[in-house]
């Protein structure tokens, strides 16, 4: 039998009360909130798991397939009838990237077909949290507006172009370290974590299988170019934390260094069990192309996906997991975060981009009749369920925020 001393037993007695407060306020709202899957939580580290504890944002970002499983159940009465688009697929504020010339809704890890509600009730409920993280709470309702009006902006008119948000133009003149090749190489070295022999085989030769598919469209990369330098784990993110991810420096156009470039390969995520998303079944790398080249506006060096790639030890139904996909990194890349919002004002910027990138790429671009029709069916759609996008995206997120505080007291 287990002793427990008086302020061991006190602790004990807390946390018990507070886990049982909160299953007893959770059955009393009657819906489960978006928890982080048991695979997720198992390849968790022990830093990532104090970041989901501390940040609710954090927490928001880490269980995207959760929040669309309630997203499909939620609306599974009318999806049958809505627009087939492409999605982004956890479209959120803190996925708002720029580089010097180039800016908007960034990384595609989770881009797959299906409603415009996917991604419209996901960028809601990042705009949510992120109002309640800064106090901006009263300010929520009119900062819903602003993503509806520039999603109808971009709906109705796919080349429209609105000028970078001024946030954007600030941070870019506020960057301390200039944003240099070196500095990315450095970054890329430090970031970089052992792998086995057996897996820098493997890789080599998935990267000169990718190569022959980027050769392609780019016949400029010469023989060495992707040579391999050096390659290593890449232990980075918060909602792909928990996906395998690698850094690969090759040789680049020259044997000089200091032109290398820097590759990330990344193992695809799983959607198995969302019913409301249609994914490619031969080559679901594809879907992240697709997304990428549609939506997606910083324009990559390289991006390529197949099926090469094969690492030992990663296996899936006793075969090794083949899903990889490629893209280069880019110096002058950097990723929003909440803590660069210095008002409202900010956040309004970046809503209504984000808005407008979503609304025009969620459609092909193009004349053809069809595709007009489709867009009016979507403007039709979005005029009709805007009201219930936001309750419910609202709900969630209170469900959401009792999920957080459940992991917290464990």
């Amino acid at each position: 039998m287990t002793h427990l001393t008086g302020s061991c037993r006190l602790a004990h007695y807390a946390l018990a009360f507070v886990t049982t407060f909160v299953a007893v306020i959770g059955a009393a709202y009657g819906a489960d909130p978006p928890r982080p899957e048991t695979q997720s939580i198992e390849r968790a580290t022990p830093e990532l798991m104090k970041k989901l504890r501390a940040d609710p944002f954090d927490y928001f970002r880490f269980v995207n397939r959760p929040w669309i499983a309630r997203v499909c159940d939620a609306f599974g009465a009318e999806i049958p009838d809505l627009p087939v688009v492409h999605l982004h697929g956890d479209p959120h504020v803190e996925q708002f990237a720029f580089t010097q010339d180039s800016w908007g809704l960034d990384d595609f890890d989770d881009s797959a077909r299906g409603p415009a509600l996917i991604d419209i009730v996901r960028f809601l409920g990042s705009i949510d949290v992120a109002a309640r993280e800064r106090s901006w709470e009263k300010d929520r309702d009119v900062l819903f507006d602003r993503f509806f009006e520039g999603y109808r902006r971009g709906l109705a008119d796919p080349g429209y172009a609105p000028g970078p948000p001024e946030i954007v133009l600030r941070l870019r003149g506020d960057a301390k370290v200039p944003a240099t090749r070196a500095s990315l190489l450095a970054w890329g070295e430090s970031k970089m974590q052992p792998m086995a022999d057996v897996t820098v085989k493997n890789l080599l030769a998935g990267v000169e299988a990718f190569a022959a598919i980027l050769r392609r469209e780019h016949p400029e990369f010469g023989p060495g170019y992707f040579r391999v330098v050096r390659a290593g784990w890449l232990n980075i993110g918060i909602g792909s934390a928990v996906n395998p991810k690698i850094l690969v420096r090759v040789q680049g156009p020259t044997d000089d260094p200091a032109d290398d470039e820097l590759l990330e390969v990344k193992k695809i995520a799983e959607f198995d069990g969302l019913g409301c998303l249609e994914t490619p079944a031969l080559q679901p790398t594809l879907r992240i192309i697709d997304g990428s080249k549609q939506i997606g506006r910083l324009k990559r060096k390289m991006l390529a996906a197949g099926p090469e790639l094969v690492i030992p030890g990663l296996a899936a139904g006793g075969q090794h997991v083949r899903e990889w996909w490629l893209q280069s990194l880019e110096p002058s890349y950097r990723l929003l975060h909440l803590t660069d919002l210095r008002s409202v004002g900010d956040l309004s910027g970046i809503i209504y981009d984000s808005g407008v990138q979503l609304g025009a790429g969620h459609l092909p671009e193009g004349s053809a009749p069809q595709e007009s029709s489709e867009r009016k069916q979507a403007l039709t759609a979005t005029a009709t369920f805007e009201k219930r996008y936001r309750a419910e995206a609202s709900k969630l997120v209170d469900d959401l925020l009792r999920g957080w505080r459940e992991l917290g007291a464990r």
